[in-house]
C-alpha cells in the first residue's frame, strides 16, 4: 500500500478509508491485475473445455474475457487522468474505486452464469472482491457492496432454481437436476452471503485498526521531525552563543593581556630594587601580587588559546601529522618540568604509527596541557607516562599519573571552563582552570575522542584516540 505524504489526510482520517493518492495507487495496481485476470480466464476456459472435456459455452465465456480486457483498458485509461490531476480528488476516486468492484462482481457473476451458476465453486470467489473494498473503500461502502454481491450471488440461486433462464449444468461435477434443488440453491446462497458479510466485517475492522496505527505512527514521526527540527535550531542558537562567548573571551583577553604584562613587568622592577630601596614589609606584598599577576596572564593566555582552538577552521590547516614528532618535541620541556617537581617523565611511541590528520601546534599543545597537567598533580617521588600506539584503524594517545587522582563526582566537570577539582584547589597548586577545556577544545576540532579514568590518590589516565588520516590534507569528522 502506498503512503499517501498529505499529511492533513492522513492525520484526519476519522473512518478508515484511504487517501487520495493511495487509492489511485492501489486501482492502477488491480488494473495491472486485472489484465493477469482477463488472460487466465481464457486460459482457464480452454483448459476447462479442451483439455478436461467439460461442456461450457465457450463463445459467450471469451466474449466475457475480452469484455473485461475491453473494459480494463478504459478503467485503466481513467486511473491514469485520475493520477495526472492536481489536486488529486478523494471523492473522484471513491467513485471510480466503487463503479470498478461492483463492475467486477457482475463480472464474475456473467462468468458463473456460463459455468454451472450456483453449481461452480468458484462462487465463492466474490469473496476476493470483498477483501478489496475493504482495503480500498470505506466500511460503509465494503458492506454496500457485500449486499450487492449477496443480491448478485441470490440472483444466480433464483434463476437456477426457478429455472428462468437456461441453465449451462457442470455434468462432469455435479450429479443431474440438482439445480432445481431449492435446498442447495438457497442453502449456498446463505453460505456465501454470511461468509461475504462476515469477510467484510473481520476486513473493515481489521483494516481500520491497521489504518489507526498508521495513522499514530505517522502523527509520532512528524512529531519527531517537528522536535528534531526544534533541536537542530535550538544547537543553531547554542552554536551561536558558544561562538558569541568565545569571541568575547578572546577580545576580554587580548585587551587584558599587554596591560597585565606590563604591571607585571612594572612590579618585577619595583621588587628588583631598580626603583629604589623598599621597605621590607611590603616586599611580601607585592611579591604576592606578582604571582597574581602571573596567574592572571597565565589566564589571558589560555583564554585566547581556547577560543583558537573552537573558533579555528582548522579543516584548511589539517595535514599528516605524526604523532610521534609531536610528542619527542614537547617532551624536553615537559621533562625539565619533571626534573623541578621531581617527578619521573617516562614517553613512549610504538613503531610505525600511522599518520593523523590535524594541526601540528594544536596537537603539541594538547600533548603539553595534558603532561603538564600530570606532572603538576602528581607529587614528588611520583611518575608520569605519555605513550601512543595505534588502535583499530586510529592512534591513541595516553596520558598516565600516579598523581592525587579525581574524585568519581568530579568527573563529569573536568572538562568546563575554570573547573578546578576539590583536591586539586586544597592542595595549594595554582592552575586556571582552563588546560582541559583547552584540550577537550583540540579534540573536538580534530574528530578526536577523550576518556579519562581516575580514582582518588591512585592517579588518573587520560586516553585520546584520532582517527587514522586516508587521505592527505582529509578532515575528519568533528567529534560530539
Amino acid at each position: 500500500m502506498v503512503r499517501a505524504p498529505e499529511s492533513a489526510e492522513v492525520a484526519t482520517r476519522s473512518e478508515a478509508v484511504l487517501s487520495a493518492r493511495e487509492l489511485v495507487e492501489s486501482l492502477a495496481w488491480i488494473a495491472r491485475l486485472r489484465w493477469l485476470a482477463a488472460g487466465g480466464v481464457a486460459a482457464a476456459i480452454t483448459v476447462v473445455r479442451w483439455y478436461l472435456g467439460i461442456a461450457l459455452p465457450v463463445a459467450p465465456l471469451y466474449g466475457i474475457a475480452a469484455g473485461l480486457a475491453l473494459y480494463n483498458c478504459v478503467l485503466y485509461g481513467i486511473t491514469l487522468r485520475l493520477r495526472a490531476e492536481r489536486p488529486l480528488s478523494l471523492a473522484r476516486a471513491s467513485v471510480v474505486a466503487n463503479t470498478q468492484i461492483s463492475l467486477d462482481l457482475f463480472f464474475l457473476a456473467g462468468l458463473l452464469y456460463f459455468s454451472g451458476g450456483i453449481e461452480n465453486p468458484f462462487i465463492f470467489y466474490f469473496v476476493f472482491h470483498i477483501v478489496i473494498a475493504s482495503i480500498l473503500l470505506s466500511r460503509r461502502a465494503t458492506f454496500s457492496q457485500t449486499a450487492l454481491a449477496s443480491v448478485i450471488v441470490l440472483a444466480l440461486a433464483a434463476v437456477q432454481n426457478e429455472a428462468w433462464l437456461p441453465h449451462y449444468h457442470l455434468a462432469e461435477v455435479m450429479p443431474e437436476g440438482v439445480h432445481h434443488n431449492p435446498a442447495l440453491a438457497y442453502g449456498t446462497w446463505f453460505v456465501v452471503a454470511s461468509t461475504l458479510f462476515l469477510t467484510a466485517y473481520f476486513a473493515t475492522s481489521i483494516t481500520a485498526r491497521l489504518r489507526e496505527r498508521e495513522a499514530e505512527i505517522f502523527a509520532l514521526s512528524r512529531s519527531l521531525e517537528e522536535r528534531a527540527a526544534d533541536l537542530s535550531r535550538a544547537n543553531e542558537k547554542l552554536r551561536l552563543i558558544e561562538r558569541t562567548k568565545s569571541e568575547y573571551m578572546r577580545r576580554v583577553a587580548h585587551e587584558l593581556r599587554s596591560p597585565l604584562a606590563t604591571v607585571h613587568q612594572m612590579v618585577g622592577v619595583v621588587l628588583d630594587g631598580h626603583k629604589g630601596e623598599i621597605p621590607p614589609a611590603a616586599v611580601e606584598s607585592l611579591t604576592r601580587a606578582r604571582v597574581r599577576l602571573r596567574l592572571l596572564m597565565d589566564v589571558a593566555r589560555d583564554l585566547l588559546a581556547l577560543s583558537r582552538a573552537r573558533e579555528a577552521d582548522l579543516s584548511r590547516q589539517m595535514q599528516e601529522v605524526s604523532l610521534a614528532d609531536v610528542v619527542a618535541a614537547v617532551a624536553p620541556d615537559l621533562e625539565q618540568r619533571a626534573q623541578e617537581a621531581r617527578v619521573a617523565l617516562e614517553a613512549s611511541v610504538a613503531d610505525g604509527l600511522p599518520p593523523i590528520a590535524g594541526d601540528p601546534e594544536s596537537l603539541a599543545q594538547l600533548v603539553d596541557n595534558l603532561g603538564s597537567n600530570a606532572i603538576k598533580y602528581t607529587p614528588a617521588g611520583g611518575a608520569v607516562r605519555i605513550s601512543a600506539r595505534g588502535d583499530d584503524g586510529g592512534v591513541e594517545l595516553a596520558v598516565a599519573d600516579s598523581g592525587i587522582g579525581i574524585a568519581r563526582e568530579d568527573l563529569p566537570h573536568i572538562f568546563d571552563e575554570f573547573y578546578r577539582a576539590a583536591n586539586a584547589r586544597e592542595g595549594g597548586r595554582e592552575g586556571t582552570g582552563l588546560g582541559l577545556s583547552i584540550v577537550k577544545a583540540i579534540c573536538d576540532s580534530h574528530g578526536a575522542k577523550i576518556a579519562v579514568q581516575s580514582e582518588p590518590g591512585r592517579g588518573t589516565t587520560f586516553r585520546v584516540r584520532f582517527p587514522e588520516a586516508i587521505h592527505r590534507g582529509e578532515t575528519p569528522a568533528t567529534g560530539d
